[in-house]
């Protein structure tokens, strides 16, 4: 029986990174439906760990479970999004003013490796390894926070932005937007250093995740 239900749960992460992962890409869309059948005939696998999968996703806000219309990839509206973005920055505000003192020259000397390989990211148009490099400076100090359960729910709410999509005008407009929230990155660095818990604690909520700047996670128009 352990072993039957090992090897089950391996199929539904395995099913869980197959779907996670084209949301990541761009192969599955925001209101694309989730096509199960489609899913177990690519995969060889049954329909049980692919709807555990599916019901995984949903908990975490990367699908929708619509009444008898199946699961689809979750889009969020602007308004939705600027209340997610006021949740998350007063999360992360308040952890990285608990981590201060936990914060080492390592540990910085990483999120200054992470700040500049977000800038080459830039230059080279990867936005994609922008994002995930943002979220692993991130992660340096919430990482350090002894509260799972807020840890746990901050995780669950950036889940909704698997994916970075940036609506831009011209290249010239993405590559400043980018460079301004990078920016950002090492005035957090600098407050890091200078141990100033209020300020640190203001910038990321007010400044680093400010409702001004939700527009472009927001995934209503992609």
């Amino acid at each position: 029986m352990e072993k039957k239900m090992s090897q089950y749960l391996t199929l539904k992460d395995h099913v869980y990174n197959y779907i996670s992962s084209k949301i990541n890409d761009g192969s599955l869309k925001p209101q694309d439906k989730i096509n199960e059948q489609q899913i177990s005939d690519e995969l060889e696998i049954s329909r049980t760990p692919i709807r555990e999968a599916l019901i995984q996703l949903a908990s975490e806000g990367y699908l929708e479970n619509r009444a008898r219309k199946g699961f689809r990839v979750r889009s969020l509206d602007y308004e939705k999004t600027k209340e997610l973005y006021e949740i998350i920055g007063l999360l992360d505000g308040r952890i990285a003013y608990m981590t201060v003192d936990l914060i080492n020259d390592n540990h910085l000397k990483n999120m200054r490796f992470l700040a500049d390989s977000m800038a080459s990211a830039i230059e080279q148009g990867l936005n994609q390894k922008y994002y995930e490099l943002q979220i692993e400076f991130h992660n340096i100090y919430t990482d350090l926070y002894n509260n799972q359960e807020m840890i746990n729910l901050l995780n669950k709410l950036k889940k909704n932005f698997m994916r970075k999509y940036y609506f831009f005008e011209t290249k010239t407009d993405e590559k400043a937007i980018l460079k301004k929230t990078n920016d950002q990155h090492y005035e957090i660095i600098r407050l890091f250093e200078e141990k100033k818990k209020e300020e640190l604690e203001r910038y990321i909520r007010d400044i680093h995740w400010a409702v001004d700047i939700a527009i472009y996670d927001s995934l209503q128009n992609y």
